[in-house]
């Protein structure tokens, strides 16, 4: 069996395709459900012929039967030469598996026609055949089977074949059918076969919806695991990146120093270059203090009620020259209510300003402009700079690309605040006219998810149960 299933998942028609695990799964289990009711009205009818007494037309029923199991037959193998494909096999199987059940429904309609009607205790099985399409099937070919089922109903309580006794006289006191009650004995082994085929198909749903619903939690501990790992990866290299040049510049003036103190000389070049060295240790502090507070972020924040305003408030301080940023905010934009993650959100947005006034030159100025919904709040951050090229504007984002000077940036900012709104249900956009500046578009839902649990419900699949 797990060999199987795993052969289920796992399957590639080829490097760009895949099988569709959950239509498959569905063709399947109706392929299997159905040579199951072939086999059980193939017994039915025996067991009525041999052992009730009761004139069966065996050649019509027969005929029904064969034309049920050929269908079925050529499903099977049809299953085989085209699986259902990821992207446009579904729609197309449950078109298929949508007509199989009609004639499903048509074959029953003919073969309780033979046997009685309505008076048929296996009529039950109209409602077996609509719990199965529920199932399986989109909304619209349900509602459709019910209509053509009632029709069903509705011509069998007009028109059938009663059921003939091979015995016409029994003995006083012995029920029709050579000792045993038709009618109850019928009805007894239609419930059985009734109840039998919905607990089977009910069984084996919530059986694959639990292994599906182990998958996805699965799935989203795998995915929330590697977050974290690529972000500390990420932030390892940073690290590693920016660290490189203070620390090479530090050890070649402690070589320097080095060889003067030894000669017993301390010029005031030498005094300088430990001032060197001071600033430089400083700045490795104040790179590793920005690691750790964009590390704090991948591993998660709770989420607060705040507002917009405050948001864009706590984002703005520290952004850089309070007089040069100005804010806007639509009409009730600042007092729409907010729940996230404040501070590691804010932290993301600060960059995003910070680097605007760091493009907008020696008198930076800079437009903040807020509007908001019920459901949605937007950041427009437009600098004074000269703006970037279609090449530049292509790159922005990308790991330790940066357009400032050595040693003034990481590459990492707009990279970090990229993957915390985006993980928040958000979108960060940049549009840019080379000499008119730039413009960052923040858009984001007024409620959001602590940073790390975004994107499981993405895993859950959509569509039917199988």
């Amino acid at each position: 069996m797990s060999s199987h299933n795993q052969n289920a998942s796992s399957v590639r028609l080829s490097p760009a395709v895949e099988i569709d695990e959950r239509a498959d799964i569905t063709v399947r289990a109706v392929i299997s459900l159905r040579w199951v009711a072939v086999a059980g009205q193939l017994a039915t009818i025996l067991v009525v012929d041999l052992f009730l007494h009761v004139l069966l037309p065996m050649q019509a029923l027969l005929l029904v039967l064969l034309a049920t199991a050929a269908l079925n037959a050529v499903l099977s193998g049809a299953r085989h030469a085209w699986p259902p494909r990821r992207h446009d096999g579904q729609n197309r199987w449950m078109t298929v598996i949508g007509a199989t059940m009609l004639f499903d429904l048509v074959a029953l309609t003919l073969l309780l026609y033979f046997t009685g009607g309505m008076t048929n205790p296996f009529s039950l099985f109209y409602l077996v055949n609509l719990v199965l399409a529920a199932f399986v099937l989109p909304r619209r070919w349900v509602w459709g089977l019910n209509v053509i089922a009632i029709a069903c109903v509705g011509f069998l309580v007009m028109r059938y074949e009663p059921l003939l006794l091979l015995e016409a006289d029994p003995e006083p006191g012995v029920p029709p059918g050579g000792g045993f009650d038709v009618l109850s004995t019928g009805s007894l082994i239609a419930y059985a076969t009734c109840a039998t085929v919905i607990v089977l198909f009910t069984t084996r749903v919530s059986s694959q919806l639990r292994r599906q619903e182990r998958r996805v939690r699965e799935l989203a501990d795998l995915r929330a695991r590697s977050e974290r790992l690529e972000s500390l990866g990420t932030l390892a290299a940073g690290a590693a990146h920016e660290l490189a040049t203070p620390l090479s510049t530090i050890a070649v003036i402690t070589q320097e120093v080095e060889r003067e103190l030894s000669s017993g000389k301390l010029t005031d070049q030498t005094i300088s270059d430990i001032q060197t060295v001071r600033s430089e240790l400083d700045r490795c502090r104040d790179i590793l203090d920005r690691m750790s507070t964009d590390a704090g972020l991948a591993i998660g924040e709770t989420l607060v009620k705040t507002t917009v305003g405050e948001l864009v408030e706590e984002a703005v301080d520290g952004a850089g020259d309070p007089q040069a940023i100005q804010v806007t905010f639509a009409d009730g934009a600042a007092t729409v209510p907010l729940e996230a993650p404040l501070h590691g959100l804010a932290q993301a947005v600060r960059g995003i300003i910070k680097n605007a006034v760091d493009a907008s030159g020696p008198q930076p100025r800079v437009e903040c402009r807020v509007t908001a919904s019920n459901d949605r709040f937007t950041l427009q951050v437009q600098d004074s700079g000269t703006g970037m090229d279609a090449e530049t504007l292509r790159r922005i984002g990308e790991p330790f690309f940066t357009t400032k000077e050595p040693g003034k940036g990481t590459g990492l900012g707009v990279f970090l605040a990229r993957n915390i709104i985006e993980r928040l249900g958000g979108t960060l956009a940049f549009s840019s006219t080379p000499g008119e500046g730039t413009c960052v578009t923040i858009q984001l839902p007024t409620r959001l998810p602590a940073p790390g649990q975004a994107g499981a419900s993405d895993l859950a699949g959509h569509g039917q149960l199988f």
